[in-house]
């Protein structure tokens, strides 16, 4: 089985072994992380063995030593075996000081030795070892060992300690396809991996039947994992637990969750106080349900219980919430009773749901579906449960039961079971399944309004991949089917915005009256008035949809948040549109992957900045992303960005040919909708293309002259400017600065001097800087510097600023492993070593 999520440890153990001087790393990490795993790769890497300590073999003195000894190559090992025959009664510590002694002075080829479980070696081991690792260099011997926690024993400090982590939620479920196999559902790999919370020992553990990993049935919960002999670590952690502890987190195994007052009592009668349990960190609570903090712990308690256990423990459980909850005192009656109705179990799920109770909401769902009930009951409560899961941003997990609902009798539920699954569709496979449109009812009253609502989510989702003329087929039918309203008619006018016709005979009138206001329509007027270029009263929609209280769903909020960023973007304001960028990826759910167009939004923002840092490789990804989703209206947009790069980069020629493919592909006729025709004009005056240039300004004249677009007429002073340059020079952007206004967007004014720098590169003082319209430009880069690639120098900028190599990659959207190859190249071509020398290189060459 490939081993998964451990690239951190691999590296730290390459650049400990790559030294070849000699030096010792210690790995820990509790039962369960995969530690085994991590040693015998790394000895597979670098062609080492493996000790294993045995605890059997504590009893006998200096067994492991002997064993290290043994995985050393010909000579070391037979010079330290001399040692060990002469000296078997001498004091630990003299022995290791020889022992060490011994090693500095042989000279052999460097040699690796892989020790596992570390800790488990006899007492007299650990005291030698621990004195010859901590003295390694110099003998070209690289220890890589593992070990659990030493918490409150100094054994091996003079180690590198590196702490293993949990794997990754997108590493735990890589991890369980490798386990359950590549034919896995992709919801059952996002359940086994939340449940298993990244503890790679219950994720190879896993014991699922075909038809269970393949989400034909479902799960059995809690999930199986197999059974382990409680190890000597394992017994060694347990035991800092209070006695005590045991009964009230025994009842805890057996369920998701536990009311907590439910628990109080109990705990009371066994003389446990829950709050020792909380503050130990062993217990959490939301909303008055109590569960153990670690699923992997628990799943791996209820795994050490026998069935007649389980069966005193469900019946407990049973009983203490026989007056409340009665969702979970049926999850627990369903053990005792299974032939009893479930639908109380799936109507618990949906509450679950709603107050973002994913986890345990899937093990209700799970164990429902596993019993008998109502037929039609189930289908409309896997709706709901669908919907549920949708707005709180679960999508794939809201597809999966969406499909095992099939489809209702009920036009209505038919109707919400279509909306939701279009929502699921699009965010986890990113792709617009209009079949769902078969169920348009035009009916009047509420069927009309959901028949609506799922044309305009048709719509809207159209409208965000740039598929405008789909967009307006939907609204076109709505009005047809004489079932529009202001949802069809906001549509309508972010259609005619973007350069779609329109004929929608309702007019807009939306008032902001508060609380009556949807979040649909919230979202969708400020949408429009973004497009109008009426920003602040954009941001106020969004801003206030926000703040309400009680907090939309997830969905929605990742909506708003997005929407922010675009306003921020097309608002020219590089460090709101940043802020915006931090805030809606926060809103992320783990395992999220992003669409083309949400990569396009991060690509532009990436590129307001200077230097536009990852905004190449966002480009490049999501310029692919559009070719797999089928999203080929999406590809005129990543030209246009990237011939802004290129014309930032000076490479006019190349800015060229990718703003007029752009352009060419869109065919649009308003310029203020993709914002290129001033990069176009200045990268042809520049590549000495000037009357081509001069004609691209007159076109520009030709349709400013009845646009009211501030960004029209913002971009023609500037392509004005860069047009005049060559005979007026300076005064040809003094006019153009004239025209900005205070609360113009800062990103033209920026654009605005970068062109007058470009077009008059002997001017010493910028114009703009002059009249105070910007910041001064920073110091120009080395030739040395200038030499780095495009990607070189992203990175080059993020060093400077401080940022550590996560932290770069982060940013960049990029692997850890990619930055570090980056680095070694800037390294190399600087002929420097170190990050340090590179600030100072940069500084040095920028003086």
């Amino acid at each position: 089985m490939p081993i998964v999520g451990r690239e951190r440890e691999l590296h730290v153990a390459a650049n400990l072994i790559g030294s070849g001087s000699g030096s010792a790393g210690l790995f820990v990490g509790e039962s369960g992380s995969g530690k085994s795993a991590l040693a015998r790769e790394v000895a597979a890497r670098h062609d080492a063995v493996v000790v294993t300590a045995s605890p059997s073999e504590r009893m006998w003195p200096l067994s492991g030593v002997t064993a290290v000894v043994a995985a050393l190559d010909d000579g070391r090992r037979d010079a330290v075996d001399s040692v060990l025959s002469r000296g078997g009664d001498w004091p630990e510590h003299l022995l290791a000081e020889e022992i060490s002694r011994t090693l500095h002075l042989l000279r052999a080829e460097p040699c690796v030795v892989v020790v596992d479980d570390l800790d488990e070696m006899d007492s007299a081991s650990i005291t030698v070892l621990s004195y010859v690792f901590g003295r390694l260099r110099g003998t070209g011997v690289s220890v890589i060992a593992t070990s659990g926690s030493f918490e409150g024993r100094h054994d091996f400090a003079g180690m590198l300690q590196t702490r293993i982590q949990r794997l990754s939620f997108d590493e735990s479920v890589d991890l369980a396809r490798s386990v359950l196999g590549p034919g896995a559902d992709r919801a059952v790999l996002r359940i086994v991996a939340e449940l298993a919370a990244g503890d790679p020992g219950v994720l190879v553990g896993l014991r699922l039947t075909p038809a269970e990993a393949n989400g034909d049935e479902p799960l059995s919960v809690p999930l199986r994992v197999r059974e382990q002999q409680p190890h000597r670590r394992q017994q060694r952690e347990c035991r800092v637990l209070d006695p005590r502890w045991a009964h009230v987190l025994d009842l805890l195994a057996v369920g998701p969750v536990y009311g907590l007052d439910r628990l109080r009592t109990t705990a009371d009668e066994h003389g446990v106080d829950i709050d020792d349990l909380l503050d130990h960190g062993i217990v959490s609570v939301h909303g008055g349900l109590a569960r153990i903090a670690d699923p992997a712990q628990r799943l791996r308690r209820h795994a050490g219980l026998s069935p007649e256990k389980r069966r005193a423990l469900h019946a407990r459980g049973a009983a203490d919430h026989a007056g409340a909850h009665p969702a979970t005192r049926r999850w627990h009656e369903s053990f005792l009773d299974p032939a009893a109705d479930r639908s109380a179990l799936l109507g618990g799920a949906i509450l679950l749901a709603r107050d973002a109770e994913t986890a345990a909401a899937v093990e209700f769902a799970e164990r429902a579906l596993a019993g008998e009930m109502d037929e039609v009951r189930r289908c409309e409560l896997l709706v709901d449960l669908g919907e549920a899961l949708v707005l709180g941003g679960q999508d794939l997990l809201g597809q999966h039961y969406l499909r095992r609902a099939g489809v209702s009798a009920d036009p209505a539920t038919r109707t919400r079971a279509a909306i939701a699954r279009l929502r699921a569709v699009a965010a986890v496979d990113h792709t617009v399944d209009d079949t769902v449109l078969e169920h348009v009812d035009p009916l009047v009253g509420a069927k009309a309004a959901a028949s609506e609502r799922l044309l305009c989510e048709s719509a809207r989702l159209h409208l965000h991949r740039g598929e405008v003329d789909l967009a307006v087929e939907r609204i076109a039918l709505a009005v047809e089917l004489g079932i529009a309203s202001t949802q069809t008619a906001l549509l309508a006018g972010i259609a005619e915005e973007m350069g779609g016709r329109c004929h929608a005979a309702a007019a807009i009138r939306l008032e902001d009256d508060g609380d009556d206001i949807q979040i649909d329509h919230a979202l969708l007027y400020a949408g429009l008035t973004l497009l109008r270029e009426d920003y602040s009263t954009a941001r106020r929609i969004i801003r206030t949809e926000l703040d309400r209280s009680p907090r939309h769903a997830p969905m929605w909020r990742e909506h708003l948040l997005r929407q922010l960023v675009t306003v921020e973007v097309r608002a020219g304001d590089p460090v709101a549109a940043r802020e915006a960028v931090i805030a809606w990826q926060r809103e992320w759910i783990p395992g999220r992957s992003t669409d083309a167009a949400s990569t396009l939004i991060l690509a532009a923002e990436a590129a307001m900045h200077e230097p536009p840092i990852g905004a190449a490789e966002l480009v490049e990804r999501g310029r692919e992303r559009a070719r797999r989703e089928g999203a080929g209206t999406l590809i005129p947009w990543f030209s246009a960005i990237e011939g802004t790069l290129a014309l930032g980069a000076g490479r006019y020629a190349e800015a060229i040919l990718h703003l007029r493919e752009a352009r060419s592909l869109h065919g649009g006729d308003d310029p203020a909708v993709m914002r290129l025709a001033a990069d176009l004009v200045e990268a042809l005056w520049l590549d000495g293309r000037r009357d081509e240039a001069r004609e691209e300004l007159h076109r520009l004249e030709r349709t400013a002259a009845d646009s009211t677009r501030r960004w029209t007429h913002l971009a023609l002073a500037r392509s004005r400017a860069v047009c005049r340059s060559g005979r007026e020079g300076a005064p040809a952007f003094r006019d153009a600065e004239a025209l900005f206004r205070g609360d113009d967007a800062p990103l033209e004014r920026e654009r605005l001097r970068r062109a007058e720098e470009r077009c008059l590169p002997d001017v010493r003082v910028p114009v703009v800087r002059a009249l105070g319209g910007g910041a001064a430009p920073g110091p120009r880069p080395g030739r040395a510097a200038r030499e780095l690639t495009g990607h070189e120098r992203e990175i080059v900028a993020l060093v400077e600023r401080g940022l550590r190599n996560r932290e770069i990659a982060a940013a960049l959207f990029i692997s850890l492993r990619t930055v570090e190859l980056r680095l070694t190249g800037i390294y190399r071509k600087l002929g420097i070593t170190s990050r340090v020398q590179l600030v100072a290189h940069l500084r040095g060459a920028a003086s």
